[in-house]
């Protein structure tokens, strides 16, 4: 069986934000499950650090056969397999069911940390102002900090577009520090370790047409229950595209620019700290050698002082006698505009500078070094805010093909007020765009559906003939649906 896209994905995204629709509850958003949670101890109880690494969660299902937003999700950190199911047993109730047919995290996560585990939602794509679904082309991030008490990494998403389907790993997770305590390194692309799972907690449909599934459904947990159903790989009859075609996962350790910074500028100054010490050595030795030129060297208090050089002068032993330590030698060199430091002959004329424009000249230079260092830093900085614009201006092409699809059918229907309103199916049309350009709401898709008598509601055609009822009727009718459907309601509760 083919898939079919049979609602437009304006509408889809619109509904998802419906008030009949709850993915998540505003409560969760700020009930202390944010898109990171950090471990509450720096290490295990045998001293290893914790490792953070940034999780990486992509919606890629725009070109897919179903293109499908994702809901907000739940993360955890564990050692033992099965931490949100046991696959091929039922749901365990913690809250599985709730985020797999209605996109709410918030009681998995909130039971996953009453046993102790360390668990948290990631509900806010990247670039967002706050909470929302995952849309095509959007990604969530979040930061977790493992150790070797709890190596393992699961998670789950709600499939949209579906009753009860998520994506996530298997039971066992995966690992970010193997057998050997060595934590993954490297940026990895997990994405072929995720399955489509069926939570077994409501009957199936098909995929992005079922009345009950999110997108369409008046409210959460609408669909049939499934009886004696079981968490597994989903297999109902339904073809549905591959994993690799919805999302892409990526894991990589976090890191800090900063703190590499830092570490490669004492790693910097280690070495020049060695450099002066073996110089120090190497003047003690020859100070036998120099006791003939070991005396201060007397310098102007204002202006350069000449020296003249004699046997077995460096610059850094006169350095030490000028100034007290030889790692002055580099001011002597700058100075004099020496071609080479190492290279000086007997009899050359050398002008010292004064003990106050030598420590100048020094902190001069050694302020240059470190503001060279920031220069490559700000360079690497502006190289990735050129690849953030050209992410940006991607986006913004995407959203101006969105714009010009959706312009064609943006404009108000203006119905009559007494009888019924006739209206011709253009390209784009969905009878729940049509009705939400009418009646200023996509909920009377079914009225216009009556009122016609269309044997699919699904299915409608270019150059279609259609009669819009009155404002009136279409709500009469969507009263009456209403109710129908709590009749239904209540038969499944009954059940």
């Amino acid at each position: 069986m083919q898939l079919r896209r049979t609602l437009s994905f304006v509408v889809i995204v619109s509904l998802l934000f419906s008030a009949a629709v709850v993915l998540l509850p505003a409560e969760s958003a700020v009930a202390g499950y944010g898109p990171t949670m950090e471990s509450s101890h720096g290490g295990d109880e045998e001293g290893h650090d914790a490792v953070a690494f940034v999780i990486r969660i992509e919606n890629i299902s725009g070109d897919s056969e179903l293109a499908t937003p994702f809901a907000p999700g739940v993360w955890v950190l564990h050692s033992e397999p099965g931490p949100l199911f046991v696959e091929g047993e039922a749901d365990k109730g913690y809250g599985l069911e709730a985020l797999a047919e209605d996109g709410n995290p918030a009681a998995l996560a909130e039971a996953l940390n009453g046993m102790g585990l360390q668990a948290g939602v990631f509900n806010t794509p990247v670039g967002a102002e706050g909470p929302g679904p995952l849309l095509p082309g959007g990604a969530y991030e979040f930061e977790v900090k493992v150790t070797h008490e709890a190596p393992y990494l699961s998670f789950a998403t709600m499939f949209v577009q579906s009753n009860d389907l998520f994506i996530g790993p298997g039971e066992s997770g995966i690992a970010l520090i193997d057998m050997d305590g060595m934590a993954m390194e490297g940026m990895q692309d997990v994405t072929a370790e995720l399955l489509l799972w069926d939570a077994g907690t409501e009957a199936n449909e098909e995929p992005g047409v079922g009345g009950d599934q999110a997108p369409r459904q008046s409210g959460p947990n609408m669909g049939l229950p499934e009886i004696e159903g079981t968490v597994r790989v989903v297999d109902d009859g339904y073809t549905y595209p591959d994993v690799s075609a919805l999302v892409k996962v990526t894991i990589d350790k976090a890191m800090m620019m900063d703190a590499e910074m830092d570490e490669e500028m004492g790693e910097k100054d280690e070495m020049m700290a060695d450099k002066d010490d073996a110089m120090d050595e190497k003047d003690e030795m020859m100070a036998d050698k120099d006791d003939m030129m070991s005396g201060e060297i007397m310098l102007s208090e204002e202006g350069s002082t000449p020296y003249t050089v004699v046997g077995g002068d460096t610059l850094g032993s006169i350095a030490r006698r000028a100034y007290g330590s030889s790692k002055y030698w580099s001011v002597i060199c700058s100075a004099n505009g020496l071609a080479n430091c190492n290279l000086i002959h007997i009899g050359d004329e050398l002008m010292l500078p004064s003990h106050a424009d030598a420590m100048a000249k020094m902190d001069s230079m050694m302020m240059g070094e470190k503001d060279a260092m920031m220069g490559e830093k700000d360079e690497m900085m502006a190289e990735k805010d050129d690849a953030m614009d050209e992410k940006d201006e991607m986006m913004a092409d995407k959203d101006a093909m969105m714009d010009e699809k959706d312009g064609m059918m943006a404009g108000e229907i203006m119905l009559a007020e007494d009888a019924s309103t006739p209206y011709t199916v253009v390209a784009g049309d969905t009878l729940g765009s049509i009705s939400k350009r009418a009646y200023g709401t996509i909920d009377y898709w079914s009225a216009i559906c009556k009122a016609n008598e269309l044997a699919n509601c699904d299915l409608i055609h270019v150059g279609d003939a259609l009669l819009l009822p009155t404002q009136a009727e279409a709500e009469e009718m969507g009263s009456m649906m209403m109710d129908d459907g709590m009749d239904a309601m209540e038969k499944k509760d009954d059940m």
